[in-house]
């Protein structure tokens, strides 16, 4: 199938998210996007209620996969499926309503003057919602600690909702980025700083999910340790990322 209008698609991974998909994808068809749902095989259903959606819309699409295989690698065949239907800008969202449609249409109206736009709860006029004392702490944490090790500028190098343009992928070479967990945003990050790409961060409210479950694990924590710790010493001995 070969898309050329809208310009923008939002690319959504899924794992178990027959709980929230419908809803989602009901209320993100009123945008003027296009959207690609990457399933993991989620056994709940989740692709297959996808699959009957696009039926009934060309907004939707499913790039249907054969288990669950992270989502790094999710990201980066959704930017290979949309680059290859012509697509200029990608914006990477949540299906569990933790990013607010209204940010996203603030997103889509500065996209098109950036490399990069992304979603801070960490600027003037962001948040998070729903989120206990220890996981704002941590949040916190885990960013500052990004940035010193990673010589970041970014407020939020762990944000999952942003927007990269074509251009901008492709340059930093995202088929060959490595991490699968959430270190993926940081890796991201990093290489559009390197390559000194235009970074937009705009304000956002980060609603904790209410229906389904939590992804993190301690094999995405430790994978993103790992990632920092090794990167972070190159960075700062002015050693090649990639």
């Amino acid at each position: 199938m070969t898309v050329s209008s809208p310009t923008h698609l939002v690319v959504i991974p899924t794992y178990n998210e027959i709980e929230n998909i419908e809803k989602f994808l009901l209320e993100i068809s009123k945008l003027d996007v296009s959207v690609l749902v990457v399933d993991d095989n989620s056994p709940d259903g989740t692709g297959i209620l996808v699959a009957n959606l696009s039926k009934n819309s060309n907004k939707i699409n499913l790039l249907q996969r054969s288990g669950k295989l992270g989502l790094g690698s999710a990201y980066r065949d959704g930017f290979k499926w949309g680059i290859e239907n012509n697509f200029l800008y990608f914006v990477e969202m949540d299906a569990d309503f933790s990013h607010r449609f209204e940010d996203l249409e603030s997103m889509l109206t500065v996209s098109t003057d950036n490399d990069v736009v992304i979603g801070s709860r960490y600027i003037s006029g962001g948040g998070s919602l729903g989120w206990d004392t220890k996981r704002k702490v941590l949040s916190k944490l885990a960013n500052l600690t990004s940035k010193i090790l990673l010589k970041s500028k970014t407020n939020d190098m762990t944000s999952g909702f942003r927007c990269y343009s074509s251009t901008s992928l492709k340059k930093i070479k995202y088929y060959n980025t490595q991490s699968d967990g959430y270190s993926f945003q940081i890796e991201m990050t990093m290489r559009c700083e390197v390559l000194k790409l235009k970074i937009s961060e705009i304000p956002i409210i980060f609603t904790e999910r209410r229906l389904g479950k939590s992804k993190m694990s301690k094999k995405i924590v430790y994978e993103a340790l790992f990632f920092l710790v090794k990167n972070g010493i190159k960075r700062w001995l002015n050693i090649k990322t990639f």
